[in-house]
């Protein structure tokens, strides 16, 4: 804790002299996630001078060892959130602002103030959104419709701005996601990774019936053979999020009206829309949630994904989303997909409903000169 600390204080001391922080005060506050965050020390800033508004911060400084850096890919982990708030979220604003899309509708980031690339010592310096009223939800409760539904439309929000960035920057695009692949795992597992996973797995097939125990034991092995094939585009590349559940995204509620951000851009990758969304249903509500809200909570994901794109001028993205998401939210007996599998398997054959809307969609995209 205290080598973290003393590399913080020294990039803080970079930035708030550059800043022109100069007399100040500087209170710095560890936190605890509470088992949230692995990777990293947390801390909370409070940097006061005289004559400037107090400065709030966050700041994560790398904390995995050596020994287990290469087994958690600690280097991608690290170099990709650098990415992410110092290349990737410069393209995305300044893509909004060309487009004239309003404060209200833009995808927001935490402001970044800072970061050292040091290997073993990576450290990012943002906003502290909580001072902004902005607070997790228990990881240990399932969301209810209105943080889903503002989490849910984050999401669409930053799926849309990778359609945005494929069409104003096209060539940037096709080399970027050919570097951004996802590498969490990589074909196959070793008998170390075998161990992180099988004790789990036997623990939790023995709370399931043992007439499903054998299927789900199929479903793990596919899985083990080719570890790489549920975060494989389908169709056009997207860049994903990778991890997107509850207890990395802030949530500010107010009156009825609740607001999402999403944190923690370390497993960010070139794929398909649907990983995140299959990865946030499940990780982030029960079975309860579910039943009540699933068809719901994946028209909402489109329509809000559509209101973006039409934002940013991506219509014809319309048409390929369309294919995709359409026979998810109309899908509806023997049809409705099951989160288990392969994530192509996850995508129903289109029904008669989902054939009627897509051809609107086509119409809607002529009508409007898109295509």
């Amino acid at each position: 804790m205290a080598d973290a600390e003393e590399t913080l204080r020294k990039l803080l001391d970079e930035i708030l002299d550059e800043m022109n922080y100069k007399p100040r005060e500087t209170e710095i506050k560890a936190i605890e996630s509470g088992g949230a965050n692995i990777t990293s020390v947390l801390f909370f800033v409070n940097v006061s001078s005289p004559n400037r508004e107090d400065l709030k911060i966050f700041a994560k400084v790398a904390c995995v060892e050596e020994k287990m850096r290469s087994r958690m890919i600690g280097d991608w982990l690290y170099d990709t959130e650098r990415f992410v708030y110092t290349k990737l979220l410069k393209v995305y604003n300044d893509i909004e602002n060309k487009m004239n899309v309003s404060d209200e509708h833009k995808f927001r980031f935490p402001k970044l103030y800072g970061y050292n690339a040091e290997k073993g010592r990576e450290t990012v310096v943002m906003e502290n959104l909580v001072e902004s009223g902005y607070q997790p939800f228990s990881r240990f409760e399932s969301l209810d419709w209105a943080h889903a539904s503002a989490a849910i439309e984050n999401l669409a929000k930053f799926h849309a701005l990778s359609f945005a960035y494929a069409k104003h920057h096209p060539d940037e695009f096709q080399k970027l996601i050919v570097d951004l692949k996802f590498r969490i795992v990589s074909g196959g597992q070793d008998d170390n990774s075998k161990d992180l996973w099988q004790k789990p797995i036997a623990c939790l097939l023995a709370a399931v019936e043992q007439d499903l125990q054998g299927r789900i034991i199929k479903v793990m092995k596919g899985c083990a053979d080719d570890s790489t094939k549920y975060s494989r585009p389908i169709g056009q590349p997207v860049i994903v999020h990778g991890d997107y559940k509850c207890s990395n995204i802030l949530f500010r509620k107010q009156g009825v009206i609740v607001d999402a951000v999403s944190i923690d851009y370390q497993t960010v990758y070139s794929g398909t829309p649907v990983c995140d969304i299959i990865y946030f249903i499940v990780s982030s509500t029960d079975e309860e949630f579910r039943k009540q809200y699933f068809d719901e909570l994946l028209a909402h994901y489109y329509t809000k994904l559509e209101e973006a794109l039409k934002r940013l001028s991506v219509l014809p993205y319309s048409v390929i989303l369309g294919a995709i998401v359409l026979p998810l939210i109309t899908a509806e007996g023997d049809s409705i997909p099951k989160v288990v599998g392969d994530v192509k398997d996850f995508i129903p054959t289109p029904n008669a409903l989902s054939v009627q809307r897509f051809r609107g969609i086509v119409n809607d995209c002529v009508k409007w000169g898109a295509i």
